[in-house]
């Protein structure tokens, strides 16, 4: 259970003011409500299997130690990365008549190679694969849901800058957790 706690809040929080909250929204308004949240869900699940697959091998095949002072340094470069943002990628055109399958790509690309497919993959490595998979698929949907119902609710209300303090707490503090336990295993 802790790995897909860890995994569901560190998600979410690195998902606050992504790119993909404001696709979310943004095909909220003009698709049905259950359209959006299943094409979301199919691209997120599939994207974090990927994700905790290609974790799962390099975890395989790096001993603890070296593990986790990845983890660490990859949680601590997401922290960074969280302050410094994303750039903006095109859009795809819309079409009315798949928009389950229109919403699902634009969401896996979106997120393909974004920082919670790291995060993902970060978790899986020292972590079993399917609560890390649970974990950040519902993480997402979770922040991804909520910006659909806090965007039609409160509109531009929550500052932005405050989200991105959090998540970016949340992994230079996980990044310091590892980076402990890193220099654990090879004492």
């Amino acid at each position: 259970m802790r790995a897909f706690w860890l995994s569901l809040i560190l998600t979410f929080w690195a998902e606050m003011g992504d790119r993909t909250q404001f696709v979310a929204l943004a095909y909220a308004t003009r698709y049905r409500l259950r359209d959006v949240l299943l094409g979301i869900f199919f691209a997120i699940a599939a994207l974090m299997l990927l994700s905790v697959a290609f974790g799962r091998l390099a975890g395989l095949w790096l001993p603890r130690g070296y593990a986790d002072a990845l983890s660490a340094i990859c949680f601590l470069a997401f922290a960074v990365w969280t302050l410094h943002g994303d750039e903006e990628r095109s859009q795809i055109r819309e079409d009315r008549r798949h928009p389950i399958l229109l919403i699902g790509l634009t969401f896996f690309l979106a997120e393909f190679g974004d920082k919670t497919m790291f995060t993902t993959a970060t978790l899986a490595v020292t972590n079993a694969w399917f609560p890390v998979w649970v974990g950040t698929t519902s993480g997402m949907l979770l922040a991804d849901g909520l910006a659909v119902w806090v965007g039609r609710s409160l509109g531009k209300q929550i500052p932005e800058k405050v989200v991105q303090w959090i998540a970016a707490g949340l992994f230079f503090f996980f990044g310091c957790w590892y980076a402990v336990q890193a220099v654990a295993a090879f004492h």
